[in-house]
């Protein structure tokens, strides 16, 4: 698009954050705009104003993934995708300062796109088995409460007893490293959890059994934050992040092909950079916008805002 195009960047900018922010569909867009503005675009249009946001927002998402590989924490989860009628997955990178998504397979490959090969500094994952080679990963207590309560609340006996003891101890042990207990009370917690899992490790109840050999296979990673009080206990910021990609995917269904998976992850990810750092994000994308249709150099995003 050239600055002959009829729409300009502010309203180039309000037609991607109707689409992206607010998930309505390029139909919707067209009456909004008719009944509103008094604007008559075609679904063409709308469709090239939201794909120019994302073109120009790719370069900007290569210093995000640099800005990922070199920070010391970062919280990483996936959700299903679905593009035409392909499932993919739809990766989220968090940082302090930073939020990165990527469409593609559930493979390491795409792990390594988002963080390298070389990454050193520490995970906050759940379970899934592309995390667990790296060396330095703090496990989601959150996701083992979850399935914790579910064995308390669905079974009989001693699958139900177990449940309720590890939501107990994995809740008192997120408290006790908060409020800085003592190290001994939180050392005596730790393997009263450990001693717990032990006992049921070879339960009946597949789904007792299943439940202590995760939590004892992957040890070292679900109490790493005892040992690092800045490490979280939860995977909560990712979690977070893709509540607006999960919704906007039931009521559009995903994607409809590469070019636009490409740009409706660097979108977001610049999007929720922004908002992170406590930029403006639409005031940015249409200085973006301006940028690039003018081949001039493309903006950055400022640094966080101290508060």
């Amino acid at each position: 698009m050239s600055e002959r195009c009829l729409v300009g960047p502010m309203l180039a900018t309000f037609i991607a954050a109707l689409s992206l922010r607010f998930r309505l569909s390029r139909v919707k867009i067209a009456e909004f705009l008719a009944d509103w503005l008094g604007v008559e675009l075609g679904i063409a249009t709308i469709e090239r104003c939201i794909h120019e946001f994302g073109l120009a927002s790719e370069p900007v998402v290569e210093q995000l993934i640099e800005d990922v590989r070199a920070a010391d924490i970062v919280h990483l989860d996936e959700t299903p995708w679905y593009q035409k009628a392909s499932l993919l997955w739809l990766w989220v990178a968090v940082t302090a300062t930073t939020i990165v998504y990527r469409i593609g397979s559930r493979k390491h490959c795409e792990l390594a796109a988002l963080i390298g090969e070389a990454f050193l500094g520490w995970l906050v994952t759940d379970g899934y088995g592309a995390y667990r080679d790296h060396p330095r990963r703090q496990r989601c207590l959150a996701h083992l409460i979850r399935k914790a309560r579910a064995l308390a609340e669905g079974h009989y006996g001693a699958g139900s007893g177990f449940g309720s003891d590890l939501v107990r101890d994995l809740r008192r042990l997120i408290e006790r490293v908060h409020d800085g207990d003592d190290p001994a009370a939180i050392k005596r917690l730790t393997a009263s959890i450990k001693w717990n899992c032990q006992c049921n490790r070879h339960e009946i109840d597949a789904k007792v059994r299943g439940l202590a050999g995760e939590i004892l296979n992957d040890w070292d990673a679900v109490v790493a934050f005892v040992a690092d009080r800045d490490l979280p206990p939860t995977n909560n910021d990712a979690e977070r992040a893709l509540r607006h990609a999960v919704i906007s995917r039931r009521i559009s269904f995903g994607t409809r092909s590469d070019e636009g998976s490409r740009f409706y992850a660097a979108a977001l990810s610049v999007i929720d950079t922004c908002r992170k750092r406590g930029t403006d994000p639409w005031a940015y994308a249409c200085a973006l916008i301006t940028a690039a249709r003018a081949n001039n150099l493309l903006p950055t995003i400022p640094a966080q805002v101290a508060v």
